[in-house]
């Protein structure tokens, strides 16, 4: 009888290793530059604490977690809009180093905390409480990276070339940041001097802002590809994102009269992030 219980116990054992999730062969293959995922900022349980009392003094603790899967830099976290008079917070502004994005060998992001003292000062002749709203800001800078397989064709109307198909229209769900290509169009010019155009379309889809982008390196394969933003010179490699928060940008390549083949094309962009989110204090007798 003992046998046999021993051995449901292992039968069990195995069955449950066997459906689990955690960290195994899988996790060394999950691809994190997918999806959206960005930077969060959070304040630590009671700091800053529910209720404050008038000449006390508190801190807040902010909790800075790097959920996308880049690096982040030049962080700022500001507090911003309070009454000195009523709540005074030194310093008001903290900066942080770069924190690691999320990958194989660090899927929790990096992290840090940032603490800001605070001092109460009194409430108003006969007043009970004083709630005073304010706002935590904070800007970094980060990147994003783009890369997908294609199929170039030059010869699209020539029924002998059974290589691969062009896909004239892809759409994607993100990269692993707010800022995502979330469509690309190929469009293929054939022909003698056949020429292809790439229209990368981007998108915030964080709760954030994103302010200025910058053109990285972009290539076809081992090639490099000469990329622009849509209404904007084809020298200038930024651009301000406007209040719709997207753009396009247009890549071209010579691809000369060859049968259809398959390669890569990447893509990465550096950009400049705004993120906000209004808390309070609460003053009571």
């Amino acid at each position: 009888m003992r046998c046999t219980f021993l051995l449901f116990v292992v039968l069990c054992s195995v069955l449950l290793l066997g459906c689990s999730t955690g960290p195994g062969e899988k996790a060394g293959q999950y691809n994190f530059k997918q999806g959206m995922a960005e930077t969060q900022f959070t304040f630590l349980e009671n700091a800053p604490p529910e209720q404050i009392y008038p000449g006390s003094t508190f801190k807040i603790i902010v909790n800075v977690d790097n959920q996308a899967a880049y690096d982040v830099t030049e962080g700022i976290v500001q507090i911003i809009g309070l009454d000195e008079k009523y709540f005074s917070v030194a310093p008001l502004e903290q900066s942080f180093n770069t924190l690691a994005g999320r990958s194989l060998t660090a899927p929790e992001g990096e992290k840090t905390f940032l603490e800001f003292w605070g001092s109460a000062g009194n409430l108003f002749e006969n007043a009970d409480e004083y709630t005073a709203n304010f706002f935590l800001k904070a800007h970094y800078r980060s990147t994003v990276d783009f890369a997908d397989t294609l199929c170039i064709n030059s010869r699209m109307y020539e029924t002998y070339d059974a290589g691969c198909k062009v896909e004239t229209h892809k759409s994607y769900d993100g990269q692993g940041a707010p800022l995502a290509v979330t469509e690309l169009d190929e469009i293929i010019a054939p022909g003698d001097g056949a020429q292809a155009e790439f229209r990368l379309h981007l998108q915030n889809r964080g709760e954030g802002t994103v302010n200025q982008v910058n053109l990285g390196p972009a290539k076809l394969g081992s090639e490099e590809l000469r990329c622009h933003f849509q209404g904007e010179a084809d020298e200038q490699q930024f651009i301000r994102f406007d209040e719709q928060q997207e753009a396009t940008v247009i890549c071209t390549k010579y691809i000369g009269s060859l049968n259809s083949y398959s390669t890569t094309l990447s893509l990465s962009l550096v950009y400049d992030y705004d993120y906000q989110q209004q808390q309070s204090l609460r003053l009571v007798k």
